[in-house]
């Protein structure tokens, strides 16, 4: 009697492996799949969100400026024509005088809001396109009076940098942010009264094509 060859353990390591063999496949296959499709998802999510803020742009603004920014892909991103470019914003300094509710009401009308200053180097890049016979109004407010100061966009002040001038702000009816060069400090910030009128700087994100 011919006795049965028992399986020895390497076979048995053999056979699982080639039952799993074809589920590990259909997994990567399924898993490339969702890979691609989600790229495709977000690049037309994409797509047609910088299309929509370029119409929303044109209904403002008949020409934009576009620059070729980024090293390894070739990244456009576009300001209104008449607008200066820094980082990932496009700023505007009007010359017209008007309170600080209305500054901002034109800032809205063009797709923007009043400047928001986050950092040393954006501050310094504003203040070279300002006359300093003026003061700049700044989206930044103390509605109460508490010295609970808040940006226009939300940015939690607390944790912002700030460039006040010295001994600035001072007077909790003055519930508005200026900017302003004073000979003894430079550019910087004060506080003034809403209702006094003054120019402005409005700022609004770059669109990247």
């Amino acid at each position: 009697m011919v006795q049965e060859r028992q399986p020895q353990g390497g076979e048995k390591k053999v056979c699982w492996f080639l039952k799993l063999w074809p589920i590990a496949v259909i997994s990567i296959i399924v898993l490339s799949v969702c890979f691609i499709v989600s790229c495709v998802v977000t690049y037309h999510f994409a797509s047609d969100k910088s299309n929509k803020r370029l119409s929303e742009l044109h209904t403002y603004h008949s020409n934009l400026t576009c620059f070729s920014e980024g090293t390894r892909v070739t990244v456009w991103g576009c300001c209104p024509s008449t607008w200066k470019s820094f980082g990932s914003s496009c700023y505007f300094i009007s010359t017209e005088f008007h309170v600080w509710s209305t500054c901002e009401q034109k800032c809205v009308e063009m797709g923007a809001h009043l400047v928001v200053i986050n950092t040393e180097a954006e501050q310094n890049f504003i203040v070279q396109q300002l006359n300093e016979s003026f003061s700049y109004f700044l989206g930044l407010s103390d509605p109460q009076g508490n010295n609970n100061w808040q940006w226009i966009d939300h940015t939690p002040f607390e944790k912002n940098v700030r460039f006040w001038h010295q001994n600035e702000p001072n007077f909790s009816a003055e519930q508005c942010a200026s900017i302003v060069f004073w000979k003894s400090g430079g550019w910087g910030w004060n506080d003034v009264f809403c209702d006094t009128k003054r120019n402005s700087i409005c700022e609004m994100k770059k669109i990247y094509l």
